[in-house]
């Protein structure tokens, strides 16, 4: 804060006379009482004044290069102050306070920062993950259904290897209980004779080999002679469920290659298999060989 001395009216300290003391005129020396009362009105003018100045100095910082003084009086140094004859003359040294240079043009600047952005990050690349092959169903192959063929094809079949069941001879489906009693299997069959007729009844789904059977039963029943029963039965030893099973099984081994299993344990050998098939036509039993061996 710039302090300036306020202005002084001149009349307050121009005296009458011309010499002066000490640059103090004598009529101020033998101050009276009027005197004092006119010194505290000048410092009181004084205090009021410095306190114009310095309000105007704070509210106008940047004003011009000089300050112009709002009193109408001229500035000028303050005279040594008097302090009355009885204590003596006391010189104050004037005072002269001098104003900083303040530039009209001038503003309070602040320096700028100039903020370079960061540059954005880049995307960051996922990683390109290998390519995922879709798996394929495994579907496992269906199995076909065993289909059991029909029982005339079965029939044919049998036929057209060689065994005969003669011209008498029928097949039919129904219930084997009836003529044969109780037989256990998902395929089951049996033969039988009436009135010179042979049949054959079947049930369920029969196997080849039941099929072949049957049809040689029916030829050993209508062709085979009593010798040749006899020769049979002495050779399968009771193993068979009857001398008919038996040769039956001997013509299924001839003709279709194979055991039909449907004898009991009678298992027929080849060339008892092949003697029965050459002597089962024979219409004597005076003609019949001997089975080999």
């Amino acid at each position: 804060m710039v302090e300036s001395t306020p202005p002084v009216p001149p009349a307050l300290f121009r005296a009458s006379e011309t010499e002066r003391v000490d640059g103090i005129s004598p009529k101020i020396g033998r101050t009276s009482l009027l005197g004092s009362h006119r010194r505290v009105l000048l410092i009181a003018a004084c205090v009021t004044a410095i306190l114009a100045v310095t309000t105007a100095m704070a509210v106008r910082p940047h004003g011009a290069s000089s300050v112009a003084s709002s009193s109408p009086l001229p500035a000028r140094t303050t005279p040594k102050a008097t302090t009355g004859a009885a204590l003596g003359t006391t010189t104050t040294s004037p005072t002269s306070v001098s104003l900083p240079a303040i530039s009209a043009g001038s503003t309070p600047t602040t320096p700028s920062t100039t903020v370079t952005p960061a540059p954005a990050p880049a995307p960051a690349t996922a990683p390109a993950s290998a390519p995922v092959t879709p798996a394929v169903p495994v579907v496992a192959a269906a199995q076909p259904v065993a289909v059991a063929p029909p029982i005339a094809t079965l029939v044919a079949e049998v036929e057209a290897a060689g065994i005969e069941p003669g011209s008498n001879w029928s097949w039919s489906t129904g219930d084997t209980a009836t003529h044969c009693g109780p037989i256990s299997g998902s395929g089951t069959g049996c033969t039988y004779g009436a009135g010179g007729l042979e049949y054959a009844v079947f049930a369920g789904s029969p196997t080849l080999s039941l099929v072949a059977h049957e049809l040689a039963n029916a030829e050993t029943q209508n062709d085979a002679v009593p010798d040749l029963l006899s020769e049979v039965a002495a050779a399968e030893g009771g193993t068979s469920w009857s001398p008919t099973d038996a040769v039956a099984s001997c013509l299924v081994v001839h003709f279709l290659g194979f055991q039909d299993d449907a004898a009991g344990t009678w298992q027929c050998p080849v060339a008892v298999a092949s003697f029965v098939a050459s002597n089962i036509h024979d219409t004597l039993s005076t003609t019949v060989g001997v089975i080999p061996g």
